[in-house]
């Protein structure tokens, strides 16, 4: 409401302001991070001690692969396998190869040694876990989730 004898500022003013305010607020909204993953692809609890984790979902018209990068204390490690239903080889030496799609970010040191498994769940989903065990204090995990 105008108070008598004032001036109305024009129409254009006020919904300059309105939509200045409602954009402030849409903005402060989008600009929060988004929360860290508390699953892996597929429904698999991420390992509370999981440390660093980076993900990177590419999510196609009929599959979907979800890559998955963390730290892991040694300890943790018997949990996920268990999770995943795979049993872990042998350690050796040469990581899987990169693939195509993979994130510049998901690419496991060649000289380091390894652990891999692959598994098949009932609900669709594969997964491949590569163990870096360069570091006996806390392993970096490579996982690869597809549909």
């Amino acid at each position: 409401m105008i108070a008598r004898g004032a001036r109305a500022q024009p129409a254009t003013r006020r919904l300059r302001a309105c939509v200045a305010i409602i954009a402030a607020a849409i903005l402060a909204a989008c600009s929060q991070p988004a929360p860290p993953p508390t699953e892996f692809a597929g429904g698999i609890a991420i390992p509370a001690g999981a440390a660093g984790l980076r993900e990177h979902v590419d999510d196609g018209f009929r599959s979907m692969t979800a890559y998955y990068r963390f730290e892991l204390p040694p300890q943790q490690l018997p949990a996920l396998t268990v999770a995943l239903r795979c049993s872990l080889g042998d350690a050796g030496t040469g990581p899987r190869p990169a693939g195509a799609g993979d994130p510049a970010w998901f690419a496991p040191d060649p000289s380091h040694p390894h652990r891999r498994c692959q598994s098949q769940l009932a609900s669709g989903w594969f997964y491949e876990l590569e163990v870096d065990l360069a570091r006996p204090e806390r392993y970096v995990v490579y996982l690869i989730a597809f549909s």
